[in-house]
């Protein structure tokens, strides 16, 4: 199983080389020292919930979408390694994972797209309720 605290320091530094930043630079646009920052990202250090907040914000991530990073490495890291056998293409580092968050999906969509989605989904529910639960 894979570490936490050495996960999130990998995404960190991913996201951080994505977007071109040095290590400086998104410390500094994080309030955080460089040094503290380096030990995040080499995962000898956990950041706090604020400390999180303000990397995600500096990277122009949302933080449950960084958390979603986090945990879409995680869930990687502990796939069968078997399952192209049965006809599954897990993604591989860097692919997008194949499980989006409602949250990003409904950010893809123009405004008129989510209504109609909200509406789809209220019909769906109402015709495929439990008919033991009532109306």
């Amino acid at each position: 199983m894979a570490d936490l605290q050495q996960t999130m320091g990998a995404v960190i530094r991913r996201m951080r080389q994505e977007r071109s930043l040095t290590l400086k630079a998104l410390a500094m646009q994080a309030a955080l020292s460089v040094v503290y920052l380096g030990e995040i990202e080499r995962g000898k250090k956990y950041p706090s919930a604020p400390v999180l907040e303000r990397l995600a914000a500096a990277l122009g991530l949302e933080l449950s979408d960084l958390l979603e990073l986090v945990a879409d490495e995680l869930r990687a890291t502990t796939q069968p390694s078997n399952t192209e056998a049965i006809g599954f293409a897990l993604p591989t580092r860097g692919d997008v994972a194949p499980r989006v968050s409602i949250k990003r999906m409904v950010h893809l969509l123009e405004p008129e797209e989510a209504t109609t989605m909200a509406e789809l989904g209220a019909f769906f529910l109402s015709r495929h309720r439990d008919p033991k639960e009532g109306a």
